[in-house]
């Protein structure tokens, strides 16, 4: 039933002025002009909105729409009301589609709702309409928000590489028959994830080449959901991934190798929150520019000094984030040997080591280096770095970041008499998951001068690197004790810990710091 409109053409408003239904003309809430003052004209300025007698219709209804909790599948819509709302229609839609009304709809009395079952990094429309007596439209308000996108995690190795993202954002795709681009590569999934797995050189999977760099691309792909009744929901989904491999001669085994070329982005979805932790290596002490995939093996001399950023991005506020362990070991098993200390419970190992103070804050850490080799390897030298961060409320007392440095001789202490539980972080829920950056090969100064320009590096180790040098960060999520109470926003994030070992597939660099 379509009502007639509230306010007239000619601006007047208020007592002795009405619409064409006989009732007191009011001023239309989204217009230039929404509040009427005592002397009956519409207008927007305080003699008109804000004074006594006046009438501001912009607050009898709804307003302020606002996006809280955006997921991949779903997100949350707040607004602000009066208390002459009946009852609310809440629709929604994404480009090229029909509108979808939110069933049950908001009760009278609610100021927020959430909607489920939307399609991961699309964007929305979204309408609210509130009614009042009668059944009357008093007010419509809309706005647009993205869903959130994809996290997915690429694993490469020399042989195979796989693809693993949460199945809450492919509502919609027909996981069931979801392939590569040969089709008779199918996914393996479980109730929270879908995983698709190739051989370099099967499924379909392309390869690109150029120098001694290989780039293997491959793509996962599934039709709409077919309904029992006949019925197509949803629309097709590709996701393209890659890894990327420089090919290095390995002495030992008298072939060539090939070394993987990994992104400095790690992603977490944790519950309802989500954490991005990045390793970049910089090409200079300034902090500026990163490399790139497409400059690796980054050549560098045993004189270099390397400089890396560690950093933390997440929605949480009053976070802080800490180096705990690095170490520097030739292959990407953080047990390897021989290795090299450079950071141990937060404590600084290697004399070479520097931070930088004056660009390091509560979220980014960027340290310097002097590059360095390790005794009796033989060629290529490898040299990977493996990190553990650390990211805390700084608020609470019992992290490990208000802990600050744990020296050798503390900690066995602790552990024989058990009397201090927080040396012992470890938890039963620690998930493992791994990032590597790089590679970096270093020669001699000679052997540098005679075939490439000399390059300040930027990269995390202690004093000098040989061969190609790889970077692997560990990212710990700090629990808080049990039994103390959890505030709202931190929902996902305490009352558990756990060690991520993971590898994060995106192409971002870390920003330069304020």
């Amino acid at each position: 039933m379509k009502h007639p409109k509230k306010w007239r053409d000619d601006g007047r408003c208020g007592a002795g002025y009405t619409t064409a239904d006989g009732r007191t003309a009011e001023c239309e809430p989204d217009s230039s002009n929404p509040c009427c003052s005592r002397y009956n004209w519409c207008g927007n300025s305080a003699d008109y909105c804000d004074c006594v007698g006046c009438v501001d219709y912009r607050t009898r209804a709804v307003s302020d729409l606002t996006f809280l909790d955006i997921e991949t599948d779903q997100m949350t819509l707040s607004w602000t009301a009066s208390a002459n709302v009946t009852r609310y229609r809440l629709r929604y839609r994404h480009a090229g589609s029909s509108y979808q009304y939110l069933s049950p709809p908001p009760a009278p009395g609610d100021t927020q709702a959430t909607v489920r079952g939307l399609w991961a990094d699309t964007e929305y429309n979204f309408t609210l309409t509130a009614f009042g007596e009668d059944d009357e439209e008093i007010r419509e308000i809309s706005g647009t928000e993205t869903t959130a996108k994809v996290i997915v995690n690429v694993d490469c190795y020399q042989d195979h590489m796989s693809m693993t993202f949460p199945r809450a954002a492919l509502s919609g795709a027909d996981v069931d028959n979801m392939h590569l681009l040969n089709d008779s590569c199918r996914a393996i999934y479980t109730e929270t994830e879908v995983t698709l797995r190739t051989g370099l050189q099967e499924c379909g999977t392309i390869q690109e080449s150029s120098d001694k760099k290989l780039i293997f691309i491959n793509e996962a792909i599934s039709s709409p959901v077919v309904q029992d009744n006949g019925a197509v929901r949803g629309v097709t989904f590709r996701k393209r991934f890659q890894c990327e491999f420089v090919s290095q001669f390995v002495i030992s085994q008298e072939k060539e190798v090939l070394f993987n070329i990994p992104p400095p982005r790690l992603e977490i979805v944790n519950a309802k929150n989500q954490f991005t932790f990045e390793m970049h290596m910089f090409t200079s002490q300034d902090f500026t520019d990163t490399y790139k995939s497409a400059d690796y093996p980054v050549q560098v001399t045993p004189s270099h000094q390397l400089n890396f950023g560690l950093s933390v991005n997440s929605p949480l506020d009053n976070l802080e984030l800490l180096a705990l362990h690095c170490l520097a070991t030739p292959s990407t098993d953080p047990d390897d040997s021989p290795s090299v200390s450079i950071i141990h419970d937060r404590c600084d190992i290697d004399t070479t080591l520097q931070l930088n103070t004056d660009l390091s804050n509560d979220m980014a850490l960027y340290y310097s280096i002097q590059s360095f080799t390790f005794p009796n390897v033989v060629a290529p030298n490898l040299v990977y770095i493996h990190c553990t961060m650390v990211v805390c409320f700084k608020d609470d007392p019992d992290s490990r970041c208000s802990d600050g440095c744990i020296p050798a001789r503390r900690r066995r202490r602790a552990v024989s008499d058990m009397s201090e539980a927080r040396v012992r972080r470890a938890s039963v829920r620690d998930q493992p998951a791994h990032i590597i950056q790089g590679p970096f090969q270093v020669k001699s100064e000679q052997e540098q001068a005679s075939t490439l320009p000399t390059v300040g590096i930027a990269v995390g180790t202690a004093a000098g690197i040989a061969g190609v040098l790889l970077l692997a960060v560990a990212v710990f999520l700090v629990r808080k004790r049990r039994g103390r109470d959890v505030k709202e926003h931190r929902v996902g994030f305490d009352n558990y810990s756990f060690e991520l070992w993971g590898k994060g597939k995106a192409d971002n660099a870390t920003p330069k710091p304020e």
